[in-house]
């Protein structure tokens, strides 16, 4: 696959687990899908990665791998088909570690090297991470054009992302956008999208409806049919699905977080 263009590295985030993070990351690769951009799912849960296993893809290598190899100056460019699996004809999977022992010997510097490598032979990496502010965590951030964070109308989520917000604008992170996931089960809408902007003091960049909510999704995770499932909720609200290809869009032309999203 040969790029002259850096493509898109957006990382999918948050602080606190259970809020949608790899859902989201496998929407926004339909979306991406659908718009003809190659896309590189790179699975950054070290400990409790589940995009391959979602996928029901084969992992005969890892980033563990990759970055092992850079670090051990054994890694070869065209030799990237070894480490990278291949969903579709559009979609590639660089996925976390069998072993989570291995989360911990992954360096820090070989990692950087690798995405922003990586960054050259796809239009868009979509960066799956945990929920902790670890040294793997901050090297994704830092490499990353766009940060998501994905939050729920909790309380103590929205308090995280309150904290979130606060350490970014100490760090001077420019790229953060905001997502509130309202899709999860069914859960009461216990704030207005004004009152969480009130506490968290910055907008919702985009908010994910109702309509992506997918009943029984633990089944078609353990059956290896995420995408597909996904791919049917997506096309089944078509009004949404038009939003999440704006908002995809909005973040492909511009990083800037001061941009006006569509979040209704």
């Amino acid at each position: 696959m040969q790029k002259t263009k850096k493509g898109k590295i957006i990382t999918i985030t948050s602080m606190k687990g259970g809020v949608g993070k790899t859902i989201s990351t496998l929407q926004l690769a339909i979306i991406m899908k659908k718009l003809n951009k190659s896309v590189l799912i790179v699975d950054l849960d070290l400990y409790n990665g589940d995009i391959a296993f979602s996928l029901d893809i084969n992992i005969k290598s890892s980033v563990y791998n990759i970055c092992d190899d850079v670090t051990n100056n054994r890694y070869k460019s065209d030799l990237l088909k070894e480490y990278i699996a291949k969903y579709d004809e559009f979609i590639d999977i660089l996925a976390s570690p069998k072993d989570p022992r291995q989360a911990t010997k992954i360096d820090r510097k070989s990692l950087d090297i690798i995405l922003r490598s990586l960054s050259n032979k796809y239009d868009v990496i979509l960066i799956d991470t945990n929920h902790i502010l670890d040294v793997v965590n901050m090297v994704a951030f830092e490499c990353s054009d766009i940060i998501l964070d994905i939050f729920t109308n909790d309380a103590f989520d929205i308090k995280r992302t309150k904290n979130f917000i606060s350490i970014c604008k100490n760090m001077k992170v420019d790229n953060l956008k905001l997502v509130l996931n309202n899709s999860i089960e069914d859960r009461k809408k216990y704030f207005s999208e004004y009152d969480i902007e009130s506490v968290i003091k910055d907008k919702i960049d985009f908010i994910v409806p109702k309509s992506f909510n997918i009943k029984g999704l633990d089944k078609y995770i353990v059956d290896g049919k995420t995408i597909e499932v996904c791919e049917k909720v997506l096309k089944n609200s078509s009004k949404d699905y038009a939003k999440l290809s704006h908002f995809a869009l909005s973040l492909l032309e511009d990083n800037r977080k001061g941009d006006e999203s569509e979040k209704k």
